[in-house]
This record gives structure tokens, sequence and C-alpha cells, in this order.
């Protein structure tokens, strides 16, 4: 499998390429992944930047580990996008960015733990 924002031999190093590490990393990360996104659509739409701030901070360090800085990238732009006062057609814009990256980092940590095993 060709990875598009993952580096799956970052992960493997950072976990000594132990391979029940990188399966249970992988795991935690599809998790941390699914709640981020959620959370990102929620509060970005509803204006929260409190929250969406609380969001962003918890999804960072998993996602520069992992060497998805996509994430961090547009979620920075997300900040700004609020800070700026955006209508919600850039909001939804940047909701549909984020989906995208975060489906796709989880097919690839899914595809990495099975791998891994």
């Amino acid at each position: 499998m060709s990875y598009r924002f993952i580096d799956p031999d970052k992960i493997r190093d950072l976990l000594f390429d132990d391979a029940n590490y990188v399966a249970e990393f992988c795991e935690a990360g599809i998790t941390s992944f699914e709640e981020f996104i959620t959370n990102y659509e929620k509060y970005l739409l509803d204006h929260n930047m409190e929250d969406l701030r609380k969001a962003g901070h918890k999804i960072k360090p998993g996602a520069q580990m992992m060497g998805a800085d996509e994430v961090v990238e547009e979620y920075e732009k997300a900040k700004k996008l609020l800070d700026n006062e955006a209508n919600q057609k850039d909001l939804q814009e940047s909701v549909k960015k984020m989906k995208d990256i975060c489906f796709t980092i989880t097919d690839e940590l899914s595809e990495l733990a099975n791998d891994a095993e």
C-alpha cells in the first residue's frame, strides 16, 4: 500500500519495530482520529474556538508523531477562519478537507496495523 499521510517507517521506528506496539498504536490512532473529526466538525461549524483548540491540541502530537502534518496545517487554517469570521461555506470546505484527511489516515492506520500482525 502507498501511504498518503502517515509515515509507516517513522511509526515503526518510534515503536522499535515491535508488531504489538505498532498494532496498538494504530488502533489508538484510529479511535483518536474518529473522535477528532467529529469534534472538529461540531466545534468549527458552531464557531466554538475554545473547544476546537482543545480538540486540536489533543490530536496534534499523534498526528505529528506519525508524519501527518496535513492535519495540523488544516487545523491551523481552521483557527484562522474562525478568527476572520469566515462564512459557513468556507468552514464546511475545511470540514470536508479534514474529513478526507482523517478518513484516509484511519484507513492507512488500519492497513499498517494489519501489516504489523
